[in-house]
């Protein structure tokens, strides 16, 4: 058990410091390893991506299940969680698939020794649109994160003008794939405990689906957008919490909060996909996105969240999980 420790590691990029950013931010590396509390985690920059996926690589819980590690171990580019995979626009464009795995997005260790940061300048994405991921572990079994993005064309675009910003929880072995979350399963409905599945029913369903806030209107793309399974979204159920938790293998949960639901501006949606839940395996991706509904050029957007790692107990207690942090959030 590593509570009242704190071990941080950190590989260079080539071996070497990489330069320091010029707001303080310690040399690029390849990997930080941070130990602290209960967890033990690994994240990586995009140097070698897509082959090992920026982010964090591997998660595990050294008191509750010391060798079972939260994200799927199969291979190098399947083993990521909190990673930001696609932004994606309401037009056909061959960036709306994969953009920010390619090119540099690099990796800093912060000064607190608890923090890392993922740095992408705008002239490295094809969306023009500077962003920073930090992550935070926090004592027992947090992992704390702040995404902050500038966009510098928004004619990028489109005429429709939204952007969505997709990221990825790549899941090993779990012992259910639905996400849970407080919802409305219609109209008028009490809120209640939502198990979703992801069924099939839509047009554009790809071994998955998504759930959006219970305020939130469907995003129109156009008839000739080719790469839509991360846009379109199911009418009911929707979530009224912008919470959810997943139960996972040896008794553990994954719970992933926000500090936003839905607002004029932007919003959070909850996604799920099964490419690899079959007879033999279940190995889901407990993903999420987060939606800018009108783009402008030079304004900052973001959100922060927490994820949680440790032993189920209860869908109340991962309820308190998400209130206690959403009131200290405030």
């Amino acid at each position: 058990m590593l509570s009242g420790r704190l071990i941080v590691m950190a590989t260079l990029v080539g071996g070497v410091a990489a330069s320091v950013a010029d707001d303080g931010l310690g040399p690029a590396t390849e990997s930080v390893q941070i130990e602290a509390g209960d967890l033990a985690v690994r994240f990586r920059s995009n140097s070698a991506s897509p082959g090992v996926l920026s982010g964090v690589q591997s998660l595990f819980n050294v008191k509750d299940a010391p060798g079972y590690d939260a994200y799927d171990p199969d291979g190098r580019g399947s083993s990521a969680g909190l990673n930001f995979e696609h932004i994606i626009s309401g037009h056909q464009s061959p960036h709306n698939k994969f953009t920010p795995r390619s090119g540099p997005f690099t990796l800093h260790r912060l000064p607190n020794q608890r923090s890392v940061r993922l740095v992408r300048q705008a002239e490295d994405s094809p969306w023009r649109m500077a962003s920073t991921l930090t992550y935070t572990v926090t004592e027992p079994h947090f992992i704390d994160f702040d995404f902050r993005c500038t966009p510098e064309d928004a004619s990028l675009f489109g005429e429709r003008g939204w952007a969505l910003l997709f990221f990825a929880n790549y899941m090993n072995e779990v012992a259910g794939t639905a996400l849970h979350f407080r919802g409305i399963e219609s109209p008028g409905a009490e809120e209640t405990w939502v198990a979703a599945d992801a069924p099939r029913g839509h047009p554009d369903w790809n071994k998955g689906g998504n759930y959006r806030h219970r305020n939130a209107a469907a995003l129109a793309y156009d008839d000739d957008v080719t790469f839509r399974l991360n846009t379109w979204s199911y009418e009911w159920p929707r979530f009224t919490r912008p919470c959810y938790f997943g139960r996972a293998a040896q008794g553990m949960t994954l719970i992933l909060m926000f500090d936003r639901g839905h607002s004029p501006e932007d919003e959070i949606r909850l996604s799920l996909y099964k490419f690899k839940v079959d007879d033999s395996r279940k190995r889901p991706a407990w993903d999420f996105q987060y939606v800018i509904h009108r783009v402008e050029t030079g304004r900052e957007y973001g959100f922060r969240g927490r994820l949680v790692w440790k032993k189920f107990v209860s869908p109340e207690d991962c309820l308190a999980a998400y209130e206690r942090w959403a009131e200290q959030a405030d």
